[in-house]
């Protein structure tokens, strides 16, 4: 099974620094930002940016700070992670912070507009983290087309400009030798799918 780490190295200098660029600033963890300010643009509920803010400060920071350990002490060579064997201890933190911050959003009376997008991602995640234990999906890829997928969905067709950022990313990925772009296209499909399938439930079971 080929995992992206055999894949051919870039040759372009500057093309390099601009993949790399591309992959830092749609990183899933720099998505957190755009994707709290979605979730409380699209629920119009006053007060909302409370609990997108309780969620980010609980859900973002320790999984951010545990890969950034990871990197210090030299047991993963990148922020991103670029070997999927080592991505379970990353995933599990992740999903772990994020079904705590859910369940205070939940218990604190959360808009269900606001929560439903947030259960949503957390499902996604934890598919990545069950595909990725066999296969090297691109989880920037799944994170960037969800976003778009998100705010097109909620907002409408002015957000639909965002949709170059898919084959941006997608490119990144494929050019840094990260990803193959099977491993990429199936990504996005499951950011759109992911949401797709959310806004298909509107109005039956949220």
């Amino acid at each position: 099974m080929e995992d992206a780490l055999s894949l051919p190295r870039p040759i372009s200098g500057h093309l390099t620094v601009i993949a790399r660029a591309v992959s830092d600033i749609l990183s899933p963890a720099a998505l957190s930002v755009p994707c709290m300010l979605l979730g409380v643009l699209a629920s119009d509920v006053p007060g909302t940016y409370r609990f997108a803010l309780l969620y980010f400060l609980i859900a973002i920071p320790l999984p951010v700070a545990y890969v950034l350990w990871l990197v210090k002490s030299g047991r993963v060579t990148d922020f991103h992670i670029p070997n999927r064997r080592d991505r379970t201890g990353p995933f599990l933190v992740s999903i772990a912070a994020a079904v705590g911050a859910a369940a205070l959003l939940y218990k604190f009376g959360a808009p269900v507009i606001f929560l439903a997008p947030i259960v949503m991602a957390l499902v996604q995640t934890a598919v990545l983290f069950l595909v990725t234990l066999a296969w090297q999906i691109s989880i920037h890829t799944a994170t960037t087309t969800a976003l778009v997928t998100f705010a097109v969905l909620a907002l409408g067709s002015s957000a639909s400009i965002l949709a170059f950022l898919v084959p941006l990313v997608m490119w990144a990925r494929i050019y840094l030798g990260r990803h193959t772009p099977a491993q990429a296209v199936a990504g996005s499909l499951l950011g759109c799918g992911s949401f797709a399938a959310l806004f298909a439930l509107r109005g039956i079971v949220w």
